[in-house]
């Protein structure tokens, strides 16, 4: 019994070391990318001069705070298992940490209904398509976002037990059932099924509408180097929004698989104890692959759009 008790403690052991070392990777080289891209994009003003630029520039502050409040926090629960900073700060976590999730998601759903509306409708577009517009779109997604949230407050109830007269918090999640559901489908919702259903709805009429009106944005093109310049650029934009959210759908779909198989209860209890060490690392590699997509955009915007680091676009 005790053999078995050592292995698993041990087993314990070296999954939050591996799951430190990740985050601890995640988290430099996130906080380095995304300051990269905030620090060229305030050098070359790329927020006043381009509706795209606008919104990378505000994934990357969305990623660059995401990675500073969640992952610290999380590295420190994995290494001391109890919670020590009181029920405030925890509310305070899980709000700005969803209040982030949400800014993300619906900034990439604003950058694919502007490509939409600029491809579709142009010309009506052309005249409101503007930087700062996009400034104040990206402003009504963070206000929206942290006033959603504050309901959320009501749905979260905090895990504490009682240790020798004393309240210790052992762990920062919801504890009660039903709570525990509605908050998983709220945010497997909201933060990950609609924005991809808008992304997807948008760049669906957007395939459509190329293949069937080709002819006439041909028209709407000058000729020469200008056309193909031009055509480069848009080509070029569209594929990386298309990579960023194809990035942000497969970095994501795991953790929301298995938040949703936990809190339904779908898996039974005896599943769960005869499984527990492939549910403890799929879910340690969830959690670093949902983490790993705000170190990844920085690299996709290098790769992909590479005029927003040498001041094109």
């Amino acid at each position: 019994m005790s053999l078995s008790m050592s292995n698993e403690d041990d087993y314990v052991d070296i999954i939050n070391i591996a799951m430190i070392s990740v985050l601890f990777v995640v988290l430099i080289c996130g906080i380095c990318g995304n300051v990269i891209v905030l620090f060229v994009g305030i050098l070359r003003r790329s927020y006043q001069n381009n509706v795209t630029n606008c919104y990378i520039m505000n994934l990357a502050i969305t990623d660059f705070l995401f990675l500073l409040i969640s992952v610290p926090l999380t590295s420190y629960l994995a290494i001391k298992k109890v919670w020590i900073f009181g029920e405030f700060i925890c509310k305070m976590h899980i709000y700005l940490a969803h209040v982030l999730l949400q800014a993300t998601c619906y900034t990439l759903a604003a950058m694919s209904i502007d490509r939409y509306l600029n491809i579709v409708h142009e010309p009506w577009y052309r005249q409101y398509r503007t930087p700062k517009g996009a400034l104040i779109i990206c402003l009504l997604i963070w206000t929206i976002s942290g006033i959603f949230m504050f309901p959320y407050d009501y749905v979260l109830r905090i895990n504490v037990e009682k240790i020798n007269q004393s309240s210790i918090m052992l762990d920062c999640t919801v504890n009660n059932t039903d709570s525990l559901f509605s908050s998983c489908l709220f945010t497997f919702i909201f933060y990950y099924l609609l924005p991809l259903l808008i992304i997807g709805l948008c760049y669906s009429r957007v395939l459509l509408y190329v293949r069937h009106h080709g002819h006439k944005m041909a028209k709407r093109l000058v000729y020469g180097k200008r056309r193909q310049s031009i055509q480069m650029k848009s080509r070029r934009v569209q594929r990386t929004l298309l990579v960023l959210t194809l990035a942000f759908a497969l970095c994501w779909l795991p953790i929301h698989i298995l938040e949703l198989l936990y809190c339904s209860q779908l898996l039974s209890n005896s599943f769960y104890s005869k499984h527990v060490h492939i549910l403890t690392a799929a879910r340690v590699i969830a959690h670093g692959l949902s983490y790993f997509n705000s170190c990844l955009n920085p690299v996709l915007y290098a790769i992909f759009n590479k005029s927003y680091f040498s001041g094109g676009l």
